[in-house]
């Protein structure tokens, strides 16, 4: 169960990697081995029927910068990005995160293990374990404190 107001860690079902943010460039979302830096932490809020991940380290929303479309690549946006949270169908502990009213998902490219694999939005298949994330809630040493986020 995925909670507001609370810090996880995104683990892909199919690799066992985490949702990065590249350090080379605070940009680039990838598939990467977890190291608890404040780059793999991700704030989730619920926020007026859809769900905002932010992340700890630069205080960015994941999201994407152009229009929803198979590859378009897993970025960090300034403004508040929504995303559909919905149970995976094949394992009753993983969620798919789909841009709002579409039937794009985050995707780890290709299911591949590799540090630096591109995180994308792809349309959802069946099975989809590169389309599934496990929300880890832990207690993590964080550099920053990133405050509530309040909806205008």
């Amino acid at each position: 169960m995925i909670a507001s107001n609370k810090t996880y860690k995104l683990v892909n079902v199919a690799a066992g990697n985490v949702l990065d943010l590249s350090g080379s460039n605070n940009s680039l979302v990838v598939g990467g081995d977890w190291h608890a830096g404040d780059n793999q932490k991700w704030h989730i809020d619920e926020v007026n029927g859809g769900w905002m991940l932010r992340n700890i380290a630069t205080g960015l929303y994941l999201g994407i910068k152009g229009d929803a479309k198979d590859r378009e690549p897993a970025a960090m946006v300034a403004e508040v990005f929504h995303w559909h949270i919905v149970p995976y169908e094949s394992d009753s502990s993983a969620f798919r995160l789909f841009v709002p009213n579409t039937s794009y998902n985050l995707d780890l490219t290709g299911s591949n293990p590799a540090p630096g694999t591109p995180v994308i939005v792809y349309t959802k298949h069946v099975p989809g374990d590169n389309q599934a994330w496990r929300f880890e809630e832990g207690v993590y040493q964080s550099q920053s404190s990133l405050p509530r986020h309040k909806d205008s």
